[in-house]
């Protein structure tokens, strides 16, 4: 498929036919569920991820502009499924991004930088919930990473609930000072 028959194809799918998004739903879901696995490490995560992009892109199919391909929207709306996914992940009931931002392909865009900035923003995370204290960093994992309830939390540790409340607020504060300057991602902590 040629970078032109993205375009034909979507011409096709605006005017409602499904035969079109066959070929481009194949063309991009392999990669796209590569990418996501390797970000995730969550095998279902990553096809829910990807499904809900392509179901996604055929609700919106006649507000969604192709220029020439679909992979700069489909990246970029990975990349903040993904982001969105991992925020989630980390504090529950973290704040949406607009679907509008997926409306908006940037085919000058640098994935490649995106993804490095977001593999540093990652690995900054890690380093620095690896150097909490012992207790900090393991109530900031049961919280985060398996998403207990502080009672769940309290219960398990022997702990009293305010002492786990106390331990999580340390914790996400140590992250937003950590990660004052990357502005975009402190709503999200």
């Amino acid at each position: 498929m040629s970078i032109v028959s993205d375009k034909e194809f979507w011409d096709k799918v605006t005017q409602d036919d499904p035969a079109a998004f066959t070929p481009l739903f194949e063309k991009y879901w392999e990669e796209m569920f590569s990418i996501a696995y390797r970000r995730l490490k969550d095998e279902s995560q990553a096809k829910e991820i990807v499904q809900n992009i392509f179901i996604h892109c055929w609700d919106h199919r006649h507000h969604i502009q192709v220029t020439q391909n679909l992979a700069p929207y489909l990246l970029t709306a990975l990349k903040y499924s993904i982001v969105r996914h991992l925020y989630r992940s980390a504090k529950k009931g973290v704040m949406e991004l607009p679907l509008s931002v997926f409306n908006i392909p940037d085919e000058e865009k640098n994935y490649e930088q995106d993804w490095q900035e977001f593999d540093q923003l990652q690995q900054t995370i890690r380093l620095e919930v690896a150097n909490m204290p012992g207790r900090m960093r393991e109530i900031f994992i049961l919280s985060r990473e398996q998403e207990l309830s502080i009672r769940e939390i309290a219960m398990r540790l022997s702990l009293s609930e305010q002492t786990v409340k106390n331990q999580l607020h340390t914790a996400l504060k140590r992250l937003r000072s950590r990660l004052q300057h990357r502005a975009f991602f402190l709503p999200f902590m």
